[in-house]
């Protein structure tokens, strides 16, 4: 299976304009082989909020418009997709993000782990981490700073786990090389699509890093992109080699 992270810069409060800069990617995504998608953590709405009424007007329930566009891009492209999104359940809110594929959703998570002013605004999440398969590969996800975490990793991968899927808005430099740690400590593969640019209010900016990257179980980077910069970082991922967990012939890291 190939596995696409695509980056991008967000438009904050502007969902038309990012469906079209992440429609641009995911075409170009299909072409070249990819079997899945992966968009970053918020990626219609922006990250950085100010208010609770702010976040309302963009926050969706599982059916809204987003994810159904998200659920139209997956039959149209044959592919499967995860995408980041403010999900609204009743008045609470969550920093949420779906799984979905031709034939239906896979996984519906809750981010765990929230930064930051997430906060004053989101719920932590209340959903179990989840394992599915797709096109002969066990999938995981988490999302951003589920990362600092090594029980989020460590939980996909006891759960059977060879991709762990990791939409992002990074803003802490660390993540990228502590993706090489949780690869190497579970001997999995984790694909980080992470934005890059700049939410602005007033004089205030938050900064993203981008470096959106594919992890290899031996902690070898297959691919990364650059901290300014659109684009796609695509890999092949072979589950028998997330599925031997034999360091030596003496150590496994099960056992």
């Amino acid at each position: 299976m190939i596995v696409a992270g695509l980056q991008l810069d967000i438009a904050w409060e502007e969902p038309a304009e990012n469906f079209r800069r992440a429609a641009v990617l995911a075409a170009r995504a299909v072409s070249s082989g990819a079997h899945l998608l992966v968009l970053p953590e918020l990626f219609a709405s922006g990250y950085w909020f100010e208010s609770e009424e702010q976040l309302r007007a963009l926050a969706e329930p599982l059916d809204g418009p987003t994810l159904e566009r998200v659920r139209e891009w997956s039959h149209q492209l044959d592919c499967a997709i995860a995408a980041g999104f403010p999900e609204r359940d009743g008045e609470t809110i969550y920093n949420s993000a779906l799984l979905t594929a031709p034939d239906g959703d896979l996984i519906h998570y809750r981010k765990l782990h929230l930064f930051g002013d997430e906060k004053r605004w989101f719920e932590p999440g209340d959903r179990p981490l989840e394992v599915v398969e797709y096109r002969g590969t066990k999938l995981g996800m988490m999302v951003c700073f589920d990362w600092r975490f090594p029980e989020t990793a460590r939980s996909l991968a006891f759960r059977g786990a060879d991709l762990i899927i990791h939409p992002s808005n990074l803003v802490l430099p660390w993540c990228p090389d502590a993706m090489i740690t949780r690869a190497l400590e579970n001997n999995v593969y984790i694909a980080t699509s992470d934005r890059w640019g700049d939410d602005v209010h007033g004089d205030e900016k938050l900064h993203f890093i981008g470096q959106s990257q594919v992890v290899a179980p031996n902690g070898e980077r297959l691919g990364r992109l650059g901290e300014h910069e659109d684009g796609i970082v695509e890999a092949e991922i072979d589950p028998e080699r997330a599925r031997n967990k034999s360091v030596s012939q003496w150590n496994d890291l099960w056992d």
